[in-house]
């Protein structure tokens, strides 16, 4: 291949790269919730899931699923679930084919259980398990509407731009709401652990159809109109919705790698 070609080459790959905005939580947010999974494996589960990991953890698997969308542009739309808002909740039609988050959960969980399946296949199924739990949890991943919120254009703190891209209701909660904490990965993990502790909280359903209802009511409560100034009274609000949407995919994962790879006897 010529110089010339090549450059063109790079250049369709750039046009083709997933835009950010896209993704849920950002690399912090599916960090965190890989770490409150991790401290509630069971030694079983552990055990199997090294053969997976060596010697290294869940958060370090926790963005596969997005660092790869730009290679398997067919995985982009098993990030999420476009349910409409003014419908009664998940139905079988928002999800066409089993393309969306709440079947790929259901799918990989099977395979990562089944020890008849190639380790390539287990492998690849807890990356992206790891990532779709914590995708579900972010609200905006399961309305339809604006295509779950990138299209709302905002400015967050008086500011119109998000890094490299303009802000939008998605990204701000991508990103936004968690930056402005200024909290780093373990620091919030840990206060999420606390609070995890003082309210008692628990995994609930072990329904993702369940959790993209929850994620969808909490969304619609957290709709704002376009070039809305997302400022301090909002985030005081949400962040409390943050915290729990964290802490729950992370209290959800640990459960379902426990009872796929933990309590079946399973190699």
């Amino acid at each position: 291949m010529g110089f010339r070609s090549r450059l063109a080459a790079i250049a369709v790959f750039l046009q083709l790269l997933p835009h950010p905005q896209a993704w849920a939580w950002g690399s912090e947010g599916h960090r965190i919730i890989a770490d409150i999974a991790w401290d509630r494996l069971h030694d079983a589960t552990l055990q199997k899931l090294r053969q997976f990991l060596g010697d290294n953890d869940l958060a370090s698997i926790s963005t596969w699923a997005d660092d790869i969308r730009s290679a398997r542009p067919e995985t982009g739309p098993w990030h999420y679930v476009d349910i409409p808002p003014d419908s009664g909740g998940y139905e079988a039609k928002d999800c066409p084919d089993d393309n969306c988050v709440v079947a790929k959960i259901h799918q990989f969980a099977q395979i990562l259980g089944d020890p008849e399946q190639p380790y390539a296949a287990r492998s690849e199924a807890l990356k992206f398990v790891v990532h779709f739990v914590g995708d579900l949890s972010q609200p905006f991943h399961a309305m339809a509407d604006a295509r779950g919120g990138n299209d709302i254009p905002v400015s967050v703190f008086g500011a119109t731009q998000c890094g490299d891209y303009p802000c939008n209701l998605h990204s701000v909660w991508d990103t936004e709401l968690i930056r402005h904490t200024g909290l780093r990965e373990h620091r919030y993990a840990r206060e999420l652990e606390a609070m995890i502790a003082a309210d008692h909280l628990k995994a609930g359903s072990a329904d993702p159809v369940a959790w993209a209802n929850d994620s969808l009511q909490l969304a619609k409560q957290a709709w704002v109109q376009p070039q809305t100034n997302i400022d301090e009274a909002y985030y005081l609000r949400e962040r409390p919705v943050v915290d729990r949407q964290l802490a729950l995919a992370g209290l959800r994962l640990a459960r379902l790698l426990n009872e796929e790879l933990g309590g079946k006897g399973q190699s």
